[in-house]
């Protein structure tokens, strides 16, 4: 069950409807950004898919940041319902695998049990583990 910690956003959410919106725009491209003399991420757009590679994820870190998994998955679920209204898949890969996908192109099976959404699709638990843990500050 999700807790009450969750960063909600809410059908009105106005910075929420903006990145969605802002999305929709990305049509082809890349843009790869560097840390320390080698790639960190590397976010690539095309044909209504955001891919967001997060090739040294350790570096994303988020201190402080005691959110649990469910509360997670309960946000990242209302954002994909933002991007699904727009026609925008966003996918966060680790190292290159694919762990989440969001919005339009989630085809949701276990994650749908998990989330009760059709807008999130855990393609890999393994992967998402892995990212939630490189995510976790020590």
């Amino acid at each position: 069950m999700p807790g009450s910690r969750h960063l909600h956003i809410d059908r009105d959410d106005a910075l929420a409807g903006w990145m969605g919106e802002a999305l929709s725009y990305a049509k082809s491209g890349t843009i790869t950004i560097g840390l320390e003399g080698g790639p960190a991420a590397r976010i690539t757009a095309s044909d209504g898919i955001v891919a967001v590679d997060l090739l040294q994820p350790a570096a994303f870190r988020i201190p402080g940041d005691e959110t649990g998994l469910f509360d997670k998955l309960k946000t990242a679920s209302e954002f994909g319902k933002k991007l699904s209204d727009r026609g925008v898949t966003l996918c966060f890969l680790r190292k290159g695998r694919e762990a989440v996908r969001l919005g339009w192109g989630a085809r949701p099976t276990f994650s749908k049990l998990v989330s009760g959404s059709d807008d999130l699709q855990m393609s890999s638990v393994r992967e998402l583990a892995k990212l939630k843990g490189d995510l976790k500050a020590d």
